[in-house]
């Protein structure tokens, strides 16, 4: 028996009853109970704390995953508007070319000119070359050095090869296009050779004629090369002196030579 009280046994019991007899104490004399206060204090703060940046964690990633989603809806408005986009030039493109078109058809059906129209395959938008081409040649009766049109009756060049199925224009701003030419408003005369694509001029007229700015160029048919009347452009400039024996002006061509698309050959 008295071996007992020195076993570990008896001593764990001793301290258990010991502890308990001790908290029976404390708490009848309400010590334990400011201690479980503060025990309570100091365990809702830190809870709260927690709970506080358990939910600032919650609502940082929410803010990652609306911007990831605004990040991916944005990608996908801005193919949508680039499709768009893509699509409106496409329509605007072919609503410009059947204007074109229109008018064409239009010219032909009244013009007095005995016409072939072409469309144009290749052409320099830079203006470096002076040379275009056009889709259709010798199958459809296309000869070299006839005049070239557009609508509605503005000069654009010549032919200058003819091909099977195609054939090259020389433009008139080529300087090896020259042109007999008239005055629509005085009807003084003169010749029109290219400026290398930059312009026109409008030379060998007499210093007896009158020629001024704005005045409209038309051809005069006399060399037979190009039928009369065909407008040619518009005078920019006039160069004379007394001393000179001839007058000098330079036009703007009246056919928009960067943009051409469809035009008529004359037979």
């Amino acid at each position: 028996m008295i071996r007992f009280f020195y076993t570990k046994t008896f001593i764990r019991l001793f301290v258990l009853f010991a502890c308990i007899a001790l908290l029976i104490i404390l708490d009848q004399t309400g010590i334990l109970g400011i201690g479980k206060t503060a025990f309570v204090k100091t365990y809702g703060a830190a809870a709260n704390k927690s709970a506080s940046a358990a939910s600032s964690i919650k609502e940082l990633f929410a803010v990652f995953f609306t911007i990831k989603n605004l990040v991916s809806e944005n990608s996908v408005l801005n193919q949508k508007i680039d499709e768009l986009s893509f699509e409106n030039a496409r329509l605007q493109s072919a609503k410009i070319e059947n204007s074109a078109l229109r008018r064409a058809l239009n010219f032909e059906e009244i013009s007095d000119f005995t016409t072939v129209p072409v469309e144009v395959l290749t052409s320099d938008p830079t203006g470096f070359s002076q040379i275009i081409t056009v889709n259709k040649g010798s199958a459809a009766e296309l000869t070299e050095g006839s005049a070239v049109i557009a609508a509605p009756g503005l000069l654009v060049g010549k032919v200058s090869r003819v091909f099977n199925s195609y054939s090259e224009v020389t433009l008139i701003t080529d300087p090896s296009i020259l042109v007999n030419a008239e005055v629509a408003e005085s009807g003084a005369t003169g010749l029109v050779r290219g400026e290398h694509g930059l312009a026109l001029t409008f030379g060998l007229v007499t210093q007896n004629e009158v020629i001024k700015v704005q005045d409209r160029v038309v051809t005069s048919g006399s060399s037979g090369d190009f039928p009369k009347g065909l407008l040619i452009g518009e005078i920019f400039s006039v160069r004379s002196g007394q001393s000179q024996l001839f007058q000098e002006a330079f036009i703007s061509p009246a056919a928009d030579l960067k943009r051409l698309k469809f035009l008529f050959v004359v037979k």
